[in-house]
């Protein structure tokens, strides 16, 4: 140490061999210190950013489905003014005492085709009504209480409706079918009828609309032996995606030739 000291005052620098040797033998330790020192900074910085851009995700995944919310009810207003307006003109054509109603309920039962409203006599619908809809016949009420009415559907195996071959003006009795379909009855084998002939009420039973469409015949069975045709029809209202409908009373308007 004498020695050393000795020689610091006479050098123009400090000799130290044992700070350098120490310093040397701190090298990895300070490397091993600063490098993980590094890293977890870098860990930190991760975690406080993955933090923030969960915070920044959820905001955005709110927003997105608030807009879809908003998009849908956009969608909706206007596949339900649509509605109303096609139902609108068709009421103005219809004339008379029409009642517009909301499809509330429909029978659970495979083999029964009913429907029930949101109005009854109190708004004036009464059994016997026709129930129409832009696209074509419904069905008829038979049964109606103060605030609610009952709807047999056309593709009702017990629904029967008069009904027209437009092209040719033959007559027949449109009925339901087991599949939710329809069918038309007592066209005598001579009668002209054909796949895609447009089936429309004859407005001759008193209860439907004259010139109110139906369907459309899909299927012509084979003559045979029989006294009538076997007639399939594809109904023109899609009955299971109906909700609003106009109730028709019946009158010398829907009669008329």
């Amino acid at each position: 140490s004498l020695f050393l000291a000795m020689v610091n005052i006479r050098a123009p620098y400090r000799i130290d061999p044992v700070g350098v040797l120490l310093l040397e033998v701190m090298y990895f330790p300070q490397l091993a210190v600063m490098w993980a020192g590094e890293r977890v900074e870098q860990v930190w910085d991760h975690y406080v950013a993955l933090w923030a851009l969960r915070g920044e995700n959820e905001e955005l995944r709110r927003r997105i489905e608030a807009l879809e919310k908003s998009a849908r009810q956009v969608t909706e207003v206007d596949s339900a003014n649509q509605r109303l307006n096609e139902l609108l003109t068709l009421r103005e054509e219809l004339g008379g005492t029409v009642v517009a109603a909301r499809i509330i309920g429909r029978s659970p039962l495979a083999w029964v085709k009913t429907a029930v409203l949101n109005k009854g006599t109190n708004h004036g619908i009464t059994k016997g009504m026709a129930v129409v809809v832009s696209s074509g016949v419904l069905g008829q009420v038979v049964s109606s209480s103060a605030h609610m009415s009952r709807v047999l559907l056309v593709s009702d195996i017990s629904s029967a409706v008069d009904i027209l071959v437009q092209r040719t003006r033959v007559r027949g009795i449109a009925t339901g079918a087991a599949d939710g379909g329809g069918a038309l009855k007592y066209i005598e084998r001579k009668e002209d009828i054909q796949i895609g002939d447009t089936l429309i009420t004859s407005g001759l039973d008193g209860i439907f609309p004259k010139g109110q469409l139906l369907g459309t015949v899909t299927r012509v069975g084979a003559q045979g032996g029989h006294l009538f045709q076997e007639v399939e029809v594809t109904l023109s209202a899609d009955l299971s995606k109906v909700e609003e409908v106009l109730v028709v009373a019946p009158g010398p308007l829907h009669t008329a030739d």
